[in-house]
């Protein structure tokens, strides 16, 4: 994934939304975070991996949002329009990035989101989607919710890198790849594909009164 690129795109994106709706000043990062744990619960109920009470735990993984049109040619039924079809599971994977890299431009967090390869070793994931999950967003809460003093701040950047809020912003970015990823089979290819397909429409809805 380009990351780079995807923060510049989001940064567009959110000054259009800001601009567009007279947002200028306005302290949005608490509406950001929970837009986050918005688009992750929206993310796990496409997943469905959690519905112990249903039959069906199958992914949304397609979804048919065009019909293929046939015609008789020559005596012959032929597709003459092959219809459309999306992810749901991957659109809401991508949908929650926006609000990830949202948030990262606007706490200045961009370089928490940089990791390493070996942070998405499929062989240290477990396949417990639950408890990643339910870990992610507890890290999240802490990104949020921690008041660390300065000197707790300076402590946690010379022992793991990050100050302590942003440390734990970085640990449920992770968790989060790693449940899109191994969990999902999703590659960064197709992340940074979704993304971009979403990040158009979002511009797009801006104009049409959204």
């Amino acid at each position: 994934m380009n990351l780079e690129k995807m923060l510049s795109a989001q940064a567009e994106l959110d000054k259009h939304i800001i601009e567009k709706k007279g947002l200028h000043g306005f302290d949005l990062v608490p509406n950001t975070f929970l837009a986050l744990q918005v688009e992750l619960a929206e993310f796990a109920n496409e997943g469905r991996w959690f519905k112990h009470w249903s039959d069906d735990q199958e992914p949304r993984t397609i979804k048919c949002i065009k019909e293929s049109k046939l015609e008789t040619v020559d005596g012959i039924r032929k597709v003459v329009d092959e219809g459309a079809y999306i992810n749901p599971l991957l659109e809401k994977f991508a949908d929650a990035i926006h609000f990830y890299l949202s948030i990262a431009n606007q706490k200045s967090w961009q370089d928490s989101l940089y990791i390493y390869e070996e942070q998405l070793d499929p062989d240290d994931f477990d396949g417990d989607l639950t408890a990643w999950y339910l870990e992610m967003t507890y890290f999240i809460n802490k990104s949020h919710f921690e008041k660390p003093s300065e000197e707790k701040s300076k402590q946690w950047k010379e022992k793991f890198g990050f100050p302590e809020k942003q440390y734990w912003f970085r640990m449920a970015w992770i968790l989060f790849l790693n449940i899109g990823i191994n969990g999902f089979g999703f590659t960064p290819e197709q992340i940074e594909e979704a993304y971009f397909a979403k990040n158009t429409v979002n511009h797009q809805r801006q104009e049409s009164g959204y």
